[in-house]
């Protein structure tokens, strides 16, 4: 989320809403879209009021009505108002247009521009809601000689220009600490930063849905997407859901039992790539896998694990294992066989 007159950059709509509260309580146009791509703006419509008369309004229509009707501002009722509405609520991200659910701000901005649609590029394919911003497209994915910085608007010649210079100047770095005001080039840069220097503890994902709690930030968007979204893949076989085309395409060859993936050395065909390229590994010379008690080297890792049931039992530590067992003299256990399993 993207501040219009400074372009810095928030995490979520509160801190975005109390950073416009205290440094941006004047509204000047000119200054609040120095930083924007004209003709693409994107609006809080959370809680809409009139700064002329302070009169509470329900949508952007509405205010476009008042403003004609109260205030008399020559607003033309023909043409299309060029902004896109938002709701922020906390933790939520809905439609403020067709209600539709999303698990972010950025996949609800994604969302929210297919509602707005008109121009297309004619070398990619991609859509864009004005030709002003198909342009910018254009200028930035499309034309190799030009690259300019989108907070500063300097412009360079060369991508690997502008890498350099976004890697010297911290100004133009968009991700904010906001305890002590350091800027970092990455999202991940500056959530290592919070954690080593701040004590920031590990973010968990709270589903607002349902309440699930993750610790994986790419389980919890799966789950998200796949329970209380239309956008997944459902196996017409059995009805489960999948997040992506391919794990459905994955999942299909259960019910289809096709083995599309043969092996060129023996007569084995496999159902999935993955299954394939494991099992060549059985026709490598590279033992990747040895046990350091006898010296046996394996291909394989499961073989390894066979081997050491079989023959080092008293080591071995069954993956089924319950926690209470597994607990009890674990970490003598985990050094002892993790100096016997050496990984070539």
């Amino acid at each position: 989320m993207v501040c219009v007159y400074c372009a810095e950059s928030f995490e979520n709509s509160s801190g975005y809403r109390e950073h416009m509260e205290t440094e941006h309580q004047t509204f000047k146009v000119r200054m609040a879209f120095a930083h924007c791509h004209e003709g693409f703006i994107k609006a809080d419509c959370t809680d809409l009021r009139c700064r002329l008369c302070s009169e509470t309004l329900t949508n952007l229509e509405d205010v476009a009505q008042h403003l004609q009707l109260i205030h008399c501002q020559p607003i033309d009722s023909s043409a299309d108002l060029g902004i896109q509405p938002f709701r922020l609520a906390k933790e939520k991200f809905v439609c403020a247009i067709c209600s539709s659910k999303s698990l972010c701000l950025r996949q609800l901005s994604r969302h929210t521009q297919t509602h707005f649609l008109k121009y297309t590029c004619e070398a990619c394919g991609k859509s864009y809601a004005t030709m002003t911003t198909l342009n910018h497209h254009i200028r930035f994915s499309h034309i190799q000689d030009q690259r300019i910085c989108r907070k500063c608007k300097a412009t360079f010649s060369t991508l690997e220009a502008k890498r350099n210079h976004l890697k010297e100047s911290r100004k133009c770095w968009s991700h904010l600490c906001n305890v002590c005001g350091e800027r970092f080039i990455t999202w991940n840069l500056k959530q290592a930063h919070l954690a080593q220097v701040h004590g920031t503890g590990k973010r968990t994902y709270v589903c607002p849905e349902c309440g699930a709690i993750f610790i994986d930030r790419k389980k919890y968007r799966s789950h998200f997407k796949i329970t209380h979204t239309d956008d997944n893949f459902m196996c017409s076989c059995c009805g489960l859901k999948f997040e992506t085309k391919r794990d459905l395409n994955e999942h299909r060859v259960v019910h289809t039992k096709e083995r599309l993936f043969p092996c060129t050395v023996c007569s084995k065909s496999f159902p999935r790539k993955k299954n394939l390229v494991q099992h060549m590994w059985i026709h490598s010379e590279h033992k990747r896998f040895e046990c350091t008690l006898c010296n046996k080297q394996f291909n394989q890792r499961v073989s390894w694990k066979t081997h050491m049931k079989s023959y080092h039992p008293e080591i071995y530590i069954p993956p089924y294992q319950s926690t209470s067992a597994f607990d009890e003299g674990k970490n003598n256990n985990l050094k002892i066989l993790l100096s016997v399993l050496k990984t070539n």
